[in-house]
């Protein structure tokens, strides 16, 4: 399955965050959740580490990052000796129970195979009233997510989510949603900076897909524009309720 995170294209588009916004959405997460540099914090789907070199600079933090790409492993232990990396998928974590105060998930619970089996994993290492930051993709346009189901790639917009079914699916797993905000003018500002860059999103994805046909490239833009797609962060809490 190709992994458009290991493509040039699309870390020259997103920096090293590879995803829109870059830290923003990340500050905003410290100050809500309150970490410091006594929390235990997993980034799963760490990348390069750029998270955790933002967290270990600004907050003393040493996170642990999880990651399936060993090329963006290599890169990642290369920059941050102080963190931890493992090889990993979120659907087998391999920590032990009520292990981190804070799980963050940016722009990464839309790659997951096993959605369900991840959140089960996630609130299992996470301790009681422990954080659950999501910062990620969704359609504005539901009905139409079918359509990506085609495409055989590791990408966010692939996995878009629904976010009514994803809100049920937290509640389902003992998570209290504590902050939804609408966050679309970080992936629109994303798309501009792409536009500017290689004259389409057509053209960008045409590069960022390697091997793939001309035609595949052009469907998957196309589905993409008919599931509308937007951004969002969202904060859940492991049990908790909305009173705090």
């Amino acid at each position: 399955m190709v992994n458009v995170y290991e493509s040039c294209c699309m870390q020259e588009a997103t920096g090293e965050t590879l995803r829109p916004g870059g830290f923003k959405l990340t500050e905003q997460a410290v100050h809500f959740c309150a970490l410091n540099e006594q929390s235990r914090v997993l980034d799963l789907g760490c990348g390069m580490g750029a998270t955790a070199s933002y967290l270990f600079q600004n907050y003393g933090m040493k996170l642990v990052g999880i990651d399936p790409s060993e090329k963006l492993l290599k890169i990642a232990k290369e920059k941050n000796p102080f963190a931890t990396f493992v090889k990993g998928t979120g659907d087998f974590l391999p920590f032990t129970d009520d292990h981190f105060e804070c799980v963050l998930a940016e722009c990464t619970m839309s790659l997951m195979h096993d959605l369900p089996r991840t959140l089960k994993e996630l609130y299992r290492v996470l301790k009681d009233e422990g954080w659950f930051v999501i910062n990620d993709v969704y359609a504005k346009n539901p009905e139409t997510l079918d359509l990506m189901d085609t495409f055989s790639m590791t990408s966010c917009m692939r996995g878009m989510h629904d976010l009514l079914s994803l809100q049920e699916q937290l509640e389902m797993t003992g998570f209290t949603v504590m902050l939804l905000e609408d966050c679309s003018m970080l992936l629109k500002e994303l798309m501009v900076k792409i536009i500017f860059s290689h004259g389409s999103m057509k053209a960008f994805w045409g590069k960022t897909i390697e091997g793939a046909a001309t035609q595949t490239c052009c469907s998957f833009e196309e589905n993409i524009k008919q599931c509308k797609p937007g951004y969002f962060m969202l904060i859940a809490k492991k049990g908790g309720n909305t009173n705090g």
